[in-house]
């Protein structure tokens, strides 16, 4: 598997890439949600950079599979930590967990192998199972404490 350095944007799109190939079909419907909620502007990737970074994983997977495309897919629960000890950054976490869930809930079908991944990689990010992690950090605001004069 190729390297990428930690809390690159190259390692956080690896991990939503695993997410949508975890069953063993990446749709044209997740695709348009990532493109919808901006996946390269919220991992700070270039231009048709997260369709590389796709590429690359299905080539990585192939090669070190020896077996067919469906059980290439089949990640094993040791790549999932491989690949989520890459981003170590609370906000990055964060982006790449809710990109997995809009692109995943996209085809309104969620499979055993994209649910199963999502439990692995909260897992290796020690993250609770019912966190509300699902809204984008654009209505997230810090509470300010009121002045009264």
């Amino acid at each position: 598997m190729r390297h990428y350095q930690c809390d690159s944007p190259e390692a956080a799109a690896r991990i939503v890439a695993a997410c949508l190939l975890s069953d063993g079909y990446l749709g044209a419907d997740e695709i348009e949600a990532l493109v919808r909620h901006d996946i390269e502007r919220r991992l700070s990737l270039r231009p048709h950079q997260f369709l590389v970074v796709v590429q690359s994983l299905c080539e990585d997977l192939t090669w070190s599979a020896y077996l067919d495309w469906g059980d290439a897919c089949r990640l094993d629960p040791a790549i999932v930590v491989q690949l989520a000890a890459d981003v170590q950054d609370w906000q990055m976490r964060r982006d790449v967990i809710w990109l997995c869930k809009e692109a995943i809930h996209a085809d309104r079908h969620v499979s055993a192998g994209e649910a199963g991944f999502l439990r692995l990689l909260r897992a290796a990010w020690e993250l609770p199972e019912h966190a509300d992690w699902a809204r984008p950090r654009e209505v997230i605001r810090l509470a300010r404490p009121h002045r009264v004069e």
